[in-house]
This record gives structure tokens, sequence and C-alpha cells, in this order.
């Protein structure tokens, strides 16, 4: 009997200490990657996000920007480290198509979303200069001939998706001019060095306040306060509704297999992080929306943007692979 009263004891005190072990997460500082450099959008977030956050978890998340191949160095990085929720990537919408565009194998099936905390919308941009006042006259004008010059940052760049969109949709074709980033193609547009861009809310809307460029359309299907004359596409075009959602992201990852609870401990702290005053302000600023899904609902976003602008890669002809080598339904017409 007295050996067996041993053995219970000693098998609660090691429950004890596992539970008490597992109850204390995070034991120690955490360390977050972010996919993009210094001053960007992704940084900006990370920055803004993690001191609230870190009020909530009891320490110190330890920040560094590891750039690298559209985001796939860091990816690589979270993706090649423990499950254990002590590394954080801080992402935006880029792992959708790395393996249509041959960047990497990784995609966001190797993550498990914390939360996805802000999201964008995306501007038709045009010079002021140019004819084409509305929506309606660009497409028709770009139906018409292949002069129209297009500043995109690259293949699976946003301006490079949302061009093909345009293509799927009304059979539009531009000529597309790379360039080194949203800001340097905006500026071409303001110079009249290209004619269009579809760029993210946050980089366009002071440029279309000041009348340095003009909007004809946000790719949503509500108008945006930011920019309240400015119409919703599926105001003009409704087809556009089945790809949207659809824009710039912002949000934060752990490996595919860390542990449900601690998915959930992180998941609340930034979610209580994101409802602060503070939080509230930096996206009012930022040009952006608060999203703040997680669990199935983020898993559900992330599915829906993988497949609307890896199969609009593919059919603009600007992907390695198809998606569906890799099991990505096309998106329903």
């Amino acid at each position: 009997m007295r050996k067996f009263g041993i053995a219970c004891l000693s098998l609660v005190l090691i429950l004890g200490v596992a539970f008490a072990g597992f109850a204390a997460y995070p034991e120690k500082n955490l360390q977050g990657l972010i996919m993009w450099g210094a001053g960007g959008g992704t940084d900006n977030f990370a920055r803004a996000v993690t001191p609230l956050v870190e009020k909530h978890l009891g320490q110190t998340i330890i920040l560094q920007n590891r750039t690298g191949a559209s985001g796939a160095v860091a990816t690589t990085l979270v993706v090649n480290s423990p499950a254990d929720g002590y590394t954080l990537l801080y992402g935006a919408e880029n792992p959708a198509n790395y393996r249509v565009l041959g960047l990497s194998p990784l995609s966001f099936h190797d993550l498990e979303p914390i939360t996805i905390a802000v999201e964008g919308a995306v501007v038709i941009c045009v010079n002021p200069e140019t004819p084409f006042t509305t929506m309606q006259e660009l497409v028709e004008a770009a139906k018409a001939e292949k002069k129209i010059r297009m500043a995109t940052s690259g293949v699976g760049g946003l301006p490079y998706v949302a061009g093909a969109m345009m293509k799927n949709i009304h059979g539009t074709d531009f000529n597309y001019i790379q360039f080194d980033g949203d800001g340097p193609g905006a500026t071409a547009v303001m110079g009249g060095h290209a004619d269009v861009m579809p760029l993210a809310l946050s980089t366009s809307v002071e440029y279309i306040r000041s009348g340095r460029l003009r909007g004809l359309a946000v790719l949503t299907t509500k108008r945006v306060p930011q920019l309240p004359d400015v119409p919703a596409i599926t105001e003009i075009f409704p087809e556009y509704e089945q790809y949207l959602p659809w824009g710039p992201f912002y949000g934060v990852f752990v490996k595919k297999g860390t542990p449900a609870d601690i998915v959930a401990k992180l998941s609340d702290a930034f979610v209580k992080a994101m409802n602060e005053p503070r939080f509230e302000e930096y996206v009012k600023n930022s040009g952006g929306f608060k999203n703040g899904a997680t669990g199935e609902d983020a898993v559900n976003f992330l599915a829906k943007f993988e497949a609307t602008a890896s199969w609009l890669i593919f059919n603009a002809g600007g992907a390695k692979h198809s998606p569906a080598e890799f099991g990505i339904p096309e998106p329903q017409k």
C-alpha cells in the first residue's frame, strides 16, 4: 500500500509539473521574423502591434527583418523552427503564390495562422493627364489597343494580379512595365512614364486626395471610407465579386503542428492587442481595415486568397506551375 501511495504521489507530481509547464507558456522571449524590410507595410504592422501583444503574453517578442525571395526566406526559417510557438512569422500575402511562381515549395498550408490582422484594398489609379475618367473608359480603351502602359512590381505582385483580374474579366491587354516596388511605380505614373497602376489604398490614398493620381475604382464590394467618391468595382462590373475579397493583408503565423492551446493563447493575445485604441489608430492611419480572423475563419480566408491569386497569375501566363498541380481549386464564376 505504501508503494502504491508513493507511485500515485509521483504521478501527481509529474502531471503537476507537466501542466504547470504548459500553463506557463510563454516561459521565455519569443522571436518574430518579419518577411519584408524596415519601413514597409509588414514591418510597420509588426512594430505597431507587438508592444501591445507583449503586455498580454508577459514576454518580449524580439523582432528581426529577414528579407529575401518575396518573403520566402523568413517563411522557410519559421517552417524549419520547432513547432513550439516561440517563432512567429509576421507576413503578408506572398506565400499564397510561392508554389505557382516556383519561388518555394512552401505555402500557407505549412503555417498555422494566429490572426489575419489587417487587410487593405487595391485602387485602380491613372495619371490625371490621361483621358480616362471612369473605369469603363479605361477598360474600353485597353480592349481596343495594347499601348496603354501599366506599371507593376513584377509577376505575382498585387498590381500584376489586379491586371490579370481585368484580363480574365474584360480581355484587356496592357503594356506592362516593371518597377522596383509600388512606390517607384506610383512615381512613374505620376510622372507620365506609365498610364495606370493598381495600387494599395495605403500607397495611393494621399496621392488621390492631392490630385496627383486619379482613382477609377476600388477592388472591393463596397466603397471605402478613405475614398468615398471612388466607386467600388462591383458597382460598375458586378462580375468582379467572384474574386473578392482580395487585396493586401498582414498576418501572424507559426509553424504547422504547433499545439492548439498555444495557438489559441497567441491568437487571444493578438486579438486583445488589436482591440486597443492605439492599434485602431494605426489601422486608421495606414489606409487599411482591421480583419482579426483567427482559427478556421483565417484558414478559409487564406484558402480563398490563394485560389484567386494563383489562378489569375496562371491564366495570365505568369506562373511556372499550374495551381492544379497543388490541388488548388479554381474559383467558380
